[in-house]
């Protein structure tokens, strides 16, 4: 999905939650790439009676180990009247390796994603324009594409292999050589364990995708699976979930292009993006 289609202890920032978290002026594109456009989003099914009270069959909240590095949880949310299903996994990057993986050239599906890099797990990234670049910052193996967003958004990055999510409103991006994978995206969801007041989502209902770190400082990456919450939604049901127990939260790309895949051989569940994407973050074994 591209641009404006969702607008709708390792963390080394101390972020305010009170002014709101989107774009206050056009965003910001590369000199060398061109505008960026929005595209219309994928017609999502959705209905407006709240989805059985049932929990399905796994979607229990608990913790199951697929590597030494990544656990993984089926949740069964509830927020503001209506109920969603979420694949979340938790990523111990002390055993594993993060990588951001970025080809505007040959954007794919999630799944062909994790294929190709022979990865754990892998989940969309942020908002891309209609040639595929990526419409804010992205680091890939330390090498920089696209500019900064100004003023608004987030960015998840590795600083000498420590993980980090900063509000850009608040603490804007500076050129950092410690950093080695970085994504950026809008909005941010969770500051220090509030919600950002004001997050603008037009009460659109859609699929949604998420980078998180919970109070240990473990990464967290998630989707939601019926389209059911807006980004308010998402966001109260992050600050108030006992399993997740999250201290600061960014919004993905969502929509067609929201997808996690784990590799084949790990079990659990997967959710493919009905999109091809140009990136990704993806999971290794170390």
């Amino acid at each position: 999905m591209r641009l404006l289609r969702a607008v709708g202890a390792a963390a080394t920032f101390t972020l305010l939650a009170a002014c709101s978290d989107v774009p206050t002026a056009p965003v910001a594109s590369p000199t060398v790439f061109p505008s960026p456009v929005i595209y219309p989003t994928r017609p999502a099914v959705v209905t407006n009676t709240p989805a059985p009270a049932a929990t399905p069959l796994g979607y229990d909240g608990r913790w199951r180990a697929l590597t030494p590095a990544i656990e993984y949880t089926l949740l069964q949310g509830r927020s503001n009247g209506f109920d969603e299903l979420l694949i979340v996994a938790r990523v111990d990057l002390r055993r594993a390796v993060l990588r951001v993986l970025y080809d505007p050239q040959a954007p794919r599906r999630a799944r062909d994603w994790q294929l190709a890099a022979g990865a754990d797990l892998v989940i969309n990234g942020g908002f891309f324009d209609e040639t595929h670049r990526a419409t804010g910052l992205l680091i890939a193996d330390g090498q920089a594409f696209g500019r900064s967003y100004r003023g608004f958004g987030g960015m998840f990055a590795l600083r000498d292999g420590r993980p980090s999510l900063q509000w850009l409103r608040t603490h804007p991006y500076r050129f950092d050589p410690a950093i080695e994978q970085a994504v950026q995206s809008f909005p941010m969801l969770v500051v220090n364990a509030q919600r950002v007041e004001g997050i603008t989502d037009n009460g659109q209902r859609n699929r949604r995708s998420f980078v998180a770190l919970d109070r240990a400082g473990a990464v967290l990456l998630g989707v939601t699976q019926m389209a059911q919450w807006t980004l308010t939604d998402l966001a109260d049901f992050l600050v108030a979930s006992p399993e997740l127990r999250v201290v600061h939260a960014l919004n993905l790309d969502g929509g067609g292009s929201s997808g996690l895949w784990l590799a084949g051989d790990l079990g659990g569940i997967s959710m493919d993006s009905f999109e091809p994407v140009p990136a990704v973050i993806a999971i290794f074994s170390r």
